[in-house]
């Protein structure tokens, strides 16, 4: 298959000052006595090569910083490599920013024509495909209001349905699909696998792993603006999990904390890592009545309390819980990207509550599974993973003909 997208060796260098002047008069002084400031260079990407093929999907990965975001501007014609080159082989259409493109002043229609415009349409060719852009994105009602006055989520599923009228060649997204409830990232999905099916390429980058492991075909992993590989996702995957470790090594090691962030066994056999600047003090399970619970009756609801504790002052931390069987399947996870939005300012210690009204599990042996994160994911603060275990029984000891890990009750009835 023919490449639509190629990197030759790209590098992107950004010239930093820390002292910038800030008036003429001031620019004037420093250059006459020689007071300038040598700039410092940050090499956002450091050359990157690789390839998509007509039809492939990408996912790029890595920590915030490792240069995802400046690589698909590139791509996407905002700005220009340092050095190193960009060939592309069609149009190229970007989601970037949320909403960025759009006039905060013009309606959602005015936006659509003028996006249109911008791309090489018509206005006869806009408007043959201006009503299934409004119906996708569900703003009849709203079409024709000012999109100042649009909540994120409207923001996004106008800027996602104009994208994909407007037929690119290939399709570049940076995370936005995290914004907005799940049917709609969920249609958003239906519909990137439909163009993926017409022959279209597709980059993408996301803090999921799901939606990486379900979207692409294959993965690159960038660290501090290298290429460290690209290959199948689950190798991929597996690198960017690894490097995570290590940075969280690292990090370990210059607060003096080395011994901490080794792995630990426990009774459950589990393991934990992390940094242990907020650690997780206790994971907790409780019925719905709120007594502690080590047994649960398939289709039961439960309580997850989760307490930390900081060694240090924290701004934010992000959340991420799960439940796994024993094998290490995952059955269902959840996470807060921002503790600090979610729920104020962190104190020293705290502990947060997840409740589940329902958990229809097959019977048997289960983890859950929580870790403490910084909100750039670099790094771990603290993960427990199978160190907390509970038994899901059968009701009244009821056998079920079903498998899988889900415990439903089907009923048949005859079609005739």
């Amino acid at each position: 298959m023919s490449a639509v997208i190629k990197a030759e060796a790209v590098s992107k260098v950004y010239q930093l000052y820390r002292n910038r002047p800030v008036t003429l008069k001031e620019a004037l002084v420093h250059r006459l006595t020689g007071r300038g400031e040598a700039a410092q260079e940050l090499w956002a990407l450091n050359n990157v090569s690789f390839s998509v093929s007509r039809g492939r999907s990408l996912g790029i990965i890595g920590h915030n910083g490792a240069g995802k975001s400046t690589l698909l501007r590139l791509l996407c014609g905002l700005g220009r490599p340092t050095s190193g080159r960009l060939i592309h082989f069609g149009h190229v259409s970007g989601l970037l920013d949320l909403g960025s493109g759009f006039h905060p002043d013009l309606t959602g229609r005015e936006n659509i024509y003028t996006g249109g415009l911008l791309s090489g349409l018509t206005a006869r060719e806009i408007h043959e495909i201006e009503g299934d852009i409004i119906e996708f994105a569900e703003l009849e009602e709203f079409i024709d209001q000012p999109i100042r006055t649009y909540s994120s989520g409207m923001y996004l599923r106008l800027a996602f349905a104009t994208a994909m009228q407007l037929n690119p060649a290939a399709l570049v997204i940076d995370e936005i699909l995290a914004v907005g409830d799940a049917r709609f990232q969920q249609k958003c999905t239906q519909r990137l696998e439909m163009f993926r099916a017409m022959g279209k390429t597709l980059i993408l980058t996301s803090h999921s792993i799901e939606q990486i492991r379900n979207l692409c075909d294959e993965v690159l992993v960038l660290e501090a603006g290298r290429v460290v590989m690209q290959g199948d996702p689950e190798l991929a995957i597996g690198c960017y999990i690894d490097l995570m470790r290590q940075r969280t090594e690292r990090r370990a090691a210059q607060f003096n904390l080395d011994r901490t962030a080794q792995v630990v066994t426990t009774p459950a056999t589990g393991h934990r890592q992390g940094t242990q600047e907020a650690s997780i003090s206790r994971v907790s399970l409780f019925n719905t009545e709120g007594t502690p619970i080590s047994h649960l009756l398939t289709g039961s609801g439960l309580t997850i309390e989760v307490a930390y504790e900081l060694t240090q002052p924290l701004p934010d931390m992000t959340l991420l819980l799960g439940i796994y069987t024993d094998t290490g399947v995952k059955c269902f996870e959840t996470s807060i990207a921002s503790l600090r939005a979610a729920f104020g300012p962190l104190s020293t210690t705290g502990q947060f509550r997840c409740q589940l009204p329902a958990l229809p599990l097959q019977p048997g042996r289960y983890f859950i599974n929580v870790g403490l994160y910084p909100p750039d994911w670099a790094y771990l603060y603290d993960y427990h993973w199978q160190m907390h275990d509970f038994e899901i029984v059968h009701v009244d000891d009821v056998r079920s003909e079903s498998t899988g890990m889900l415990a439903l009750q089907p009923t048949w009835t005859s079609a005739a």
